[in-house]
């Protein structure tokens, strides 16, 4: 009777106590969920995926690093927002990849990073997590020499496993109670920056240095999902993505690119991106403006490889980045969508993620190929609402919740964050002058967008000489512009000029080829601006 007795006051108690907690309001971060899911699964209920880009993946320059506070903002963002989030998932986007570049902030041997930065990429990611939408987590713009945190090639292989192992061991723990819903990426785009074959290399002939930077690739991702494993809880089984060279087909259809081995059980993805086809969706030369049938081919080999090597092999498939660049044509860009699109839903182990950098202008003639605009983050309305509902109509047959003609609430500007680039009020940018020569066979050309209260130059460096150009600078008087802030280079001053040099990446030239980068300031400009290359 004691025995029932007793029995009896400890279900009394934990009744009690279970009454008082689920009364208690919480944040979930789905734990009581686990892991369970497999990856077929998870890749299955995906649908359809956005990515919060240019924004916790921004990067500074070297010489500042470790930064102490989150360049969130730097390349001219607003600072993320519950309110943004929620504008994604009202769309019928059920998936957020958000890149994260995090060897900037580390410090030390053990590539420590700060408090203050993972608590912000956390809640970010809970933004998310509260609208049950799945969240992609990354290390993103991490692979530069340059910026010396890890390198595909044997020189950098040691360095770059201590990075990997470090980070990664990091960033599982802090989020190994959250359930299926968070999905880890291993790496974005592993390559090796500045090689002549950086983008593209012949899938079934790879030079060796390709070859050996697939093997550390290989190496890396293995190294990453240990990492990942050994910190137990919900990452023993949680779905991890995996990249080959680049992200690109060629990196995972040739030989040499090998799934890493897991102690879990379908619980791989693989990770790739697809701006296809190229010249309508990304180039900055030889670019068409138009789709139609004759450039459908690209999309239709893509997934058909991608199903023979994989898919059909039970490995899902996640496109984490995919886009068409606005170069005034979203008639075309609605009928590029909706192929696109449609021929993914054949495929039920394939999820796709729209790339957004919330940059949306092109210059007159359209060359730029990074003008990825949907969600205007500052007014919270999508840029072409029909591009959005061409790719809804395919996910669950039913148009996107978005309204074209909403008329935001007004939303403070973030301070002391630079604000994104506004729209002008006239669309048609003022024509640059005749390019200016430099020397050694440069050639800076120049598109000015002005809108009254603030301007954007557009330069693009080219070289037009017939051998390689190592290095380059351009001096923009201070006469001409005051700059507030700038992508894609760094800038220091002198008395009279801005002096820009190019970042690792877009610092070497092969003839015929051009680095882009921009200027922003606020106030008044005039019609030319003084540029010299050299």
């Amino acid at each position: 009777m004691r025995n029932i007795k007793r029995i009896t006051r400890r279900l009394t108690l934990l009744l009690a106590l279970f009454l008082v907690f689920t009364a208690i309001p919480v944040q979930t971060v789905h734990a009581a969920g686990g892991t369970n899911k497999t990856a077929t699964e998870v890749v299955k209920d995906m649908t359809v995926g956005w990515n919060l880009g240019n924004t916790l993946d921004s990067v500074g320059q070297k010489s500042s690093f470790p930064y102490t506070m989150s360049l969130e903002t730097f390349w001219g963002n607003p600072k993320t927002t519950k309110e943004m989030i929620d504008e994604v998932a009202k769309a019928g986007f059920n998936t957020v990849r958000i890149p994260v570049s995090w060897g900037q902030y580390t410090t030390g041997d053990n590539y420590e990073i700060p408090d203050f930065f993972m608590e912000r990429v956390k809640e970010v990611v809970d933004y998310c997590i509260a609208n049950d939408m799945y969240v992609i987590l990354n290390t993103h713009h991490d692979i530069t020499s340059e910026y010396c945190f890890y390198v595909p090639n044997n020189a950098n292989k040691s360095r770059s496993e201590a990075y990997f192992k470090s980070v990664w061991t990091q960033i599982a723990n802090e989020f190994k109670d959250y359930d299926y819903h968070l999905i880890f990426e291993t790496m974005n785009e592993p390559r090796l920056v500045g090689h002549g074959q950086e983008w593209w290399f012949p899938r079934n002939n790879p030079s060796s240095d390709i070859q050996e930077a697939i093997e550390c690739i290989n190496d890396y991702n293995q190294v990453s999902l240990d990492a990942i494993r050994a910190t137990g809880g919900n990452n023993a089984d949680r779905c991890v993505m995996v990249p080959g060279y680049d992200a690109s087909i060629e990196g995972c259809m040739t030989d040499g690119f090998k799934m890493p081995k897991d102690s879990a059980s379908n619980r791989l993805i693989l990770s790739v991106h697809a701006y296809i086809p190229y010249n309508f969706a990304l180039a900055s030369d030889s670019f068409i403006t138009n789709f139609d049938q004759s450039n459908k081919t690209d999309i239709d080999v893509f997934f058909n490889d991608l199903n023979s090597k994989f898919m059909s092999k039970g490995i899902p498939v996640v496109v984490g980045e995919t886009s068409a660049s606005n170069r005034n044509n979203t008639a075309d860009r609605v009928k590029w969508a909706d192929y696109y699109w449609s021929a993914a839903s054949k495929y039920s182990n394939l999820a796709m993620c729209l790339w957004d950098n919330n940059f949306y202008d092109n210059d007159a003639s359209g060359s730029n190929g990074e003008c990825h605009r949907y969600l205007d983050r500052k007014s919270l309305t999508w840029a072409d609402p029909e591009i959005i509902t061409a790719i809804m109509k395919h996910v669950d047959g039913t148009p996107a919740t978005i309204d074209g003609n909403k008329v935001p609430t007004p939303q403070p500007d973030p301070q002391p964050e630079p604000e994104p680039q506004p729209e002008p009020e006239n669309p048609d940018p003022e024509p640059s002058p005749a390019p200016i020569s430099g020397k050694d066979g440069l050639k800076a050309d120049y598109v000015i967008h002005n809108w009254g209260s603030g301007y954007q130059v557009v330069i693009k460096v080219k070289n037009e000489s017939d051998s390689k150009t190592e290095g380059w600078t351009v001096k923009v008087s201070k006469k001409d512009v005051k700059i507030d802030t700038s992508w894609c280079v760094n800038i220091e001053e002198t008395d009279d000029y801005y002096v820009i040099t190019p970042l690792f990446w877009n610092s070497n030239l092969e003839p015929g080829a051009c680095a882009e980068f921009g200027i922003q300031g606020t106030g008044s400009i005039g019609d030319t601006v003084d540029v010299t290359v050299e």
